[in-house]
Order: C-alpha cells, then sequence, then structure tokens
C-alpha cells in the first residue's frame, strides 16, 4: 500500500502526464485549430481555446469527487460550446473521436500507464514539425521516432515536454503581459562605526603617478 506522500506524487504525475496528453489532443483537433487561427471566435478566440481546456483539466482532476462522468456529457458541452463560442458545427462528429481518447488518457494514467499521453504527445509534436495540418496517429498506434521520456518524482527521468501541460494552446491570448525580468539586485557593503559611534567613511585610494 502507497504511502500518502507517494500517492500524492503518483497522482501529480498522473495529473501532468494527463494534462500534456490532453493539450496535444486538442492542438490537434482540426475544427478547434482552425476556428482559432482564422478568428471565428473574435478578437479572443485563444483565450476561448483556454478556457476549454481549462474545462477539461477540471473535468479529469484526479483529485476532485465526481460522480458518474460519462463521454456523452462532455461530448454534448464540447460541441455546444464549440457553436456557442466559435459559430461551428461539428457535423463530422469529430468531438466524439476526441472525448474518446482523452476518457483513455485519463483512465490508464490514473493507472500508471504514460504510454498513450506519450504517444500522443510525440504525434503531435512530429506533425507539427514537418507542418502537417492534421494528426491522423492520435489515439493511433502508429510508431514514432520522437520517444520521450519522462521524469516523475520516484526517480524516473524526465522530458521537458510535460512543461507544455501548462503553455499556451496556440500562443498568448491578446493583452498577455509578460513578465519583465528585474535588474539584479546591488549588494551592499556593511557600514563600519568606529569606538566613538561614528561611521567610517571609505577612502579612495590615489594611484601611484
Amino acid at each position: 500500500m502507497q504511502t500518502q506522500p507517494q500517492l500524492a506524487a503518483a497522482i501529480k504525475v498522473a495529473t501532468v502526464e494527463l494534462q500534456a496528453g490532453i493539450t496535444a489532443i486538442l492542438r490537434s483537433w482540426d475544427a478547434l485549430r482552425t476556428a482559432v487561427q482564422n478568428e471565428w471566435g473574435g478578437l479572443d478566440s485563444t483565450t476561448k481555446a483556454e478556457n476549454l481546456r481549462y474545462y477539461i483539466f477540471e473535468y479529469f482532476d484526479y483529485i476532485k469527487i465526481k460522480k458518474g462522468i460519462t463521454r456523452e456529457d462532455l461530448e454534448d458541452h464540447i460541441d455546444m460550446y464549440m457553436e456557442e463560442e466559435f459559430a461551428i458545427v461539428l457535423e463530422d462528429e469529430s468531438e466524439k473521436h476526441v472525448v474518446q481518447v482523452m476518457f483513455e488518457l485519463y483512465e490508464k494514467c490514473g493507472n500508471g500507464d504514460f504510454s498513450l499521453s506519450r504517444e500522443v504527445r510525440s504525434a503531435q509534436m512530429a506533425a507539427a514539425k514537418k507542418g502537417k495540418a492534421r494528426v491522423q496517429t492520435v489515439g493511433e498506434n502508429e510508431d514514432s521516432d520522437d520517444e520521450m521520456d519522462v521524469d516523475d518524482e520516484m526517480g524516473n527521468k524526465c522530458s521537458n515536454y510535460l512543461e507544455d501541460a501548462g503553455g499556451f494552446l496556440f500562443g498568448p491570448p491578446p493583452g498577455h503581459r509578460f513578465p519583465i525580468n528585474s535588474p539584479p539586485a546591488t549588494e551592499k557593503k556593511e557600514v563600519e562605526v568606529d569606538e566613538d559611534g561614528f561611521t567610517m567613511v571609505p577612502t579612495k585610494r590615489k594611484g601611484k603617478t
């Protein structure tokens, strides 16, 4: 049986893997990507895409207790969201495939199996490098040259790609401000005080002529 710290670490790793996989799926989804690129949701299309991802992250939260979450509920929400926010009617029912893969990710990552998460992430990265419009390998078993190693807090080696779970889907929203690097702090010199309580002022040494 796992101890409380071990369980917390396992949940953290599973959550990061799950969210990285969900991010890759959303980036690979033609309907969402096209809607954002063409600003069918207005100037804040990128923000709307981020809101959708945040909702999905909350939906698949391992810590919160959920009763009877179903694929149909998530499919209906995504379908309605895309129509209301981006004026898209998903006639191809692509949301069903997207949700199906997400549920598989949720179950596998929850059981400590991160193979599908790494697969969809690897496929998305490979397609992005090649400039493909569509990632056909999402949720499918296909070999990739870009295999990823992932770290957890139990000693396994980790890859930086997991940071994508917290990165922007399609670039920063309008008006987003990146943090400005503050200038390095100057070191304060200690003030010397003589026996009479007077501050000693350092004198500049004159160079030899």
